[in-house]
């Protein structure tokens, strides 16, 4: 897939206007206001749902996966 044009995208981003005026723009569609009709469920911060927080934390931290510990 070398030669194929593509573009990466995360989840995380999906939702983010600057970002989906990237993807609006690869694939060579006008700007436009885009609404969905998924809700975030979980308004609490993760430490708040994850009953082994702590541990998760001290597992995490200074690896390459400690970004996701962090609510966006």
């Amino acid at each position: 897939f070398k030669s194929t044009r593509h573009t990466v995208i995360y989840y995380e981003e999906i939702s983010k206007p600057k970002k989906i005026m990237e993807i609006l723009k690869f694939l060579g569609l006008k700007p436009r206001e885009l609404t969905s009709r998924h809700v975030k469920i979980h308004t609490k911060p993760l430490s708040e749902h994850v009953h082994n927080w702590q541990e998760v934390n001290n597992r995490l931290k200074g690896t390459e996966f400690e970004v996701f510990l962090h609510d966006s």
